[in-house]
């Protein structure tokens, strides 16, 4: 017989795990809030997967209570995202457990530790391919028959295999820039054509923090890797200097399709541009 249910304080072992694979974060995806602030203050909280107690969110009575206290049924998260995970139909047990998994991966693997020996480390991001994209077609209404999924497939695999070769800091300015482009649509500052999406450079440097010469450095990686290039966008004040983003060859944005649908399903863009798993986009 399950024993009683009853609320047990994490161990300070299993609060310090929790902590290191935080990388003092929150846990929800996109989140920038610190878990601990600048006076070594925590601010944070921690939040149970499946509740520690009767009547809690997702509660699994056939759980232990040190299993509810476990370091594998917590996780760390600003308070307005707990309140937010607090809604069971949106973020069920194993759309959380994803979530700790994703968050905690970022800085919990071994091969993204500080380099200690001169090491290729693109050969240690496996990527996952794509097998149907059912499940991006879904979510953004493509409706697409088999033979246009096909084709989508093929070149989104190609893609896919080139992205392997390119270093990860590279990849996540590639979706930092996209996710800024996206966030600026519909203002002068960003401009899409057939090639791709244009952001200025201005805007990038005062978005990021970035002096125009690291921005400059990265739009060529980006150019030398066929993932975008630098260009301009006509102002008020001449022709400005711009990165782009390139679509695919097709035409497809791809990266523009990511954002929404991650947007869409709470999936982390960390997800395709740090480790590759181009698999969510199946069903």
């Amino acid at each position: 017989m399950p024993e009683k249910a009853k609320r047990l304080a994490p161990k300070p072992d299993t609060l310090r795990e929790l902590f290191l694979k935080s990388g003092n974060l929150c846990a929800f995806p996109g989140c920038p809030q610190l878990m601990m602030d600048a006076d070594g203050v925590f601010i944070g909280q921690v939040c149970h997967i499946e509740a520690a107690e009767e009547g809690g969110e997702r509660f699994n009575p056939t759980m232990s209570n040190e299993d509810r206290r476990a370091a594998s049924n917590l996780m760390l998260m600003c308070y307005p995202h707990h309140q937010k995970t607090n809604n069971v139909e949106a973020y069920p047990v194993e759309k959380l457990k994803q979530m700790k998994a994703d968050h905690e991966r970022r800085f919990s693997r071994p091969d993204r530790a500080i380099l200690e020996t001169l090491t290729d480390w693109t050969e240690l991001d496996a990527p996952t391919e794509v097998r149907n994209l059912k499940r991006l077609d879904n979510v953004l209404n493509w409706n697409n028959n088999e033979a246009e999924l096909q084709q989508s497939i093929d070149e989104l695999n190609a893609y896919i295999a080139r992205l392997r070769n390119v270093p990860i800091e590279l990849r996540k300015f590639l979706g930092a820039v996209m996710r800024r482009a996206v966030k600026m649509d519909n203002t002068r500052v960003v401009q899409s054509g057939m090639k791709g999406t244009l952001i200025l450079v201005s805007d990038l440097k005062r978005a990021f923090n970035l002096s125009e010469r690291v921005i400059a450095e990265r739009a060529n990686e980006l150019d030398a890797y066929g993932l975008g290039d630098v260009d301009e966008i006509d102002t008020d004040m001449g022709l400005k200097p711009a990165v782009r983003i390139r679509d695919l060859k097709s035409g497809w944005p791809i990266w523009r399709d990511i954002i929404a649908f991650c947007d869409a399903t709470a999936e982390p863009l960390e997800a395709f541009t740090d480790d590759l798993d181009f698999g969510r986009l199946d069903n």
